[in-house]
């Protein structure tokens, strides 16, 4: 499958989040990883109703360019009472690297 230069952008940082995620999840203490895991939530949810059931990769890859402007918010309001993740972004990436695998052209 060929993909535009921003998909395959997008794509690659996608491809990250996984490890970078195991490291940042194994350096938190009980607190610190349910905020993180009740802001990861909210961001992946909120960016499941923004792309819908179906999707393209390109499609997401603009979510994805876009989250900048909602994920920060959704974030900070899930991990209450604990401050937001310092890694917003992250959890942006993860989101899309989970969401990516059921792409209608993901697999062609």
């Amino acid at each position: 499958m060929t993909l535009d230069p921003q998909t395959e952008v997008a794509v690659q940082a996608w491809s990250e989040a996984p490890r970078t995620a195991r490291r940042v999840r194994a350096g938190l203490d009980t607190r610190g990883l349910a905020a993180f895991e009740r802001a990861y939530s909210a961001v992946y949810g909120d960016l499941v109703r923004r792309v819908g059931q179906s999707f393209t990769l390109a499609e997401l890859a603009v979510a994805w360019r876009e989250a900048d402007r909602w994920a920060p918010d959704a974030a900070r309001d899930a991990a209450q009472p604990m401050p937001p993740p310092r890694s917003t972004p992250l959890l942006i990436d993860l989101a899309c690297a989970r969401l990516q695998r059921i792409a209608r052209d993901a697999h062609r």
